[in-house]
Parts: structure tokens; sequence; C-alpha cells
């Protein structure tokens, strides 16, 4: 059960949540840094997992929902209108760390503010993790970028089951997103761009021009910038040399990479740099298209050197 609370304070909880249900307040997406400290955790901190539900009982956004259900004049934490205002996981996130606990926002672990967003979100029936990942090889490379919010994956809107699809091939579109998240560049302000196929996405665009303007990849001749197709090996290097201005001391041996190939010395140097392996029989397969658990597990290499 909740512990009582004195009036001032269920009165300053009423005005908070009656604010979300007028829309009032102020939604904006928390982007996660992978080198920030998480926020001095309440209590002790233990090795078991956070139980959202757990950390939601004890320091209660609203005291008088209990499992998301209004009582009296209060209203629900469960309903369309929260669904639709609190509806993904970083506005979900960045609402509760900035309003709970009342005494003190943001005083809370960010282990045990992902829990307790995850918890809010399923009272709501909003999925917050992948059901095709489970005992796939690169689930531990999905679930670490996708706890980072650096990933994203596919909503079935009539079944409301969240997918990642790991062995489907990546286009050049959702590459660039993750990288360009995932390495935290800073988003370009310009919204113009002379490559006449990348409007139909305005979240796309943005991050395509960002990759450009950084210099981590090109369009086409014909000013196209071709977001549907699919990602070769050989293109994935060329971002990965550029983006970490990597050099190779030695020249790559794979018999399907000629003298003078367009991507050799990237090939080179992100093998040396232990972010890509050949395949046994000498090959390294550069026009090869990944797969969406490839090339995350490609980002994860990336991000975590030493592991």
């Amino acid at each position: 059960m909740h512990r009582k609370r004195p009036l001032r304070r269920r009165l300053y909880l009423l005005m908070l949540v009656a604010a979300i249900a007028a829309g009032g307040a102020t939604l904006q997406q928390l982007r996660f840094s992978a080198t920030a400290e998480a926020a001095p955790s309440v209590g002790q901190v233990t090795a078991t997992p956070v139980s959202g539900e757990a950390v939601y009982q004890q320091h209660c956004l609203a005291c008088h929902a209990t499992d998301g259900k209004g009582s009296g004049k209060y209203p629900a934490l469960t309903s369309d209108h929260v669904k639709k205002k609190l509806g993904t996981y970083d506005k979900a996130f960045d609402f509760i760390s900035r309003n709970m606990p009342e005494n003190s926002p943001g005083s809370l672990s960010e282990e045990e503010y992902k829990a307790v967003t995850k918890y809010v979100l399923s009272l709501n029936n909003v999925p917050t993790d992948f059901i095709d990942i489970q005992n796939h090889w690169a689930q531990k490379e999905i679930s670490a970028l996708y706890d980072k919010k650096y990933i994203d994956g596919y909503l079935d809107k009539q079944t409301d089951k969240l997918s990642f699809k790991p062995d489907q091939y990546i286009t050049r579109a959702e590459f660039i997103r993750y990288f360009v998240k995932a390495k935290e560049l800073f988003l370009s302000n310009s919204t113009e761009s002379d490559m006449t196929d990348i409007g139909t996405n305005k979240e796309d665009r943005i991050y395509i021009i960002t990759a450009v303007e950084y210099g981590l990849i090109n369009g086409y001749p014909d000013h196209t910038f071709r977001p549907k197709n699919t990602i070769t090996r050989a293109e994935i290097s060329a971002i990965l040399s550029r983006s970490e201005m990597l050099k190779s001391s030695v020249t790559a041996n794979f018999k399907d990479i000629p003298s003078g190939y367009w991507a050799g010395d990237a090939i080179s140097a992100v093998q040396e740099a232990h972010l890509f392996n050949g395949y046994e029989d000498g090959t390294f397969r550069p026009d090869q298209k990944m797969t969406r658990a490839e090339a995350i597990t490609v980002i994860y290499r990336l991000l975590n050197p030493s592991l």
C-alpha cells in the first residue's frame, strides 16, 4: 500500500496528473549519452533487476493511481489521452524523470527510471521490448543499443507487438540513422539538400543530411541517396573508416578485393581495428548486404572497443 502524504503533497500530485490530462506538460525527447553518469541512486543499490512496479509503488508518480487506475476525483494514468501524450519510451522517460519522485525529481538512478518508464507504458499496453530477439546471436548487442535508444524497431499496430527483425537487410537510411544517433553527432541545422529522394521521411532526412555534412557518406551522381536501398559491407566499412579516421598499416589480403578497389583502404582499416572480419575462404564479400543484426553488432563494437 502507498503511504499517506500530507494534503499539500496530494494537491501537488493532483495538479501534476491534471497537467498530463490537459496535455499541458512539455514533452521532449531525451537523448541518452553513452558517457553520461547516472543520477545518484535513492536507497541501496542491489544486484537484482530493478522492478518498475516496485519503484513506482515506493516513490509513486501519483499515489492515488495504484496500478494506473484513478480514484475518486483523480484521473487514471491508463487512458487513451495519456497514451497519446506519453505513448513512446522517450516521451515517458522524459516526463517521469523530470517529475518523479515529487520531492526530488531526477534523483533516482537511470536504471530505476528505465524500469518505471517501462512499467507505466505497460499499463497502457505500449510495447517496450522486442519480441523477436530472444536467443538470437546478437541479442546482447541489439538490447544494449536499444537501451540507449540508438536504434528502433517495427510496431505492429494491429497487435501492439514490437519487432526488431534482426535478419532483415538494413537499408542505407536505417544504418545512417542508427549510426548518427550512436555517435551522438550534432544534427544539422540545414534542411536543404540537392538529393532529390530523401524528403519522404522527415526523420531520416535530417540524419542523412547530417551524415553527408560530416563526410561519412555521399549521394549518387544523379542527385539521389537511395535511402531504401540495402547497404553493403564495403559501404559500411567506408563510413566507419571516415568516422574514426582509421588508417591501415598493411593492406588486407582478400582475394575478392582487387587492387585499386574504391573501398580497399577502408576495408583494411576496419579489419585492423577489429570492427570487421573476413571469411574463412579468404574473401571479404564487399558487395554482400548486411542484416540489421550484423550492422548493429558493428556499431556495438565501435562503441565498446575493449569488449
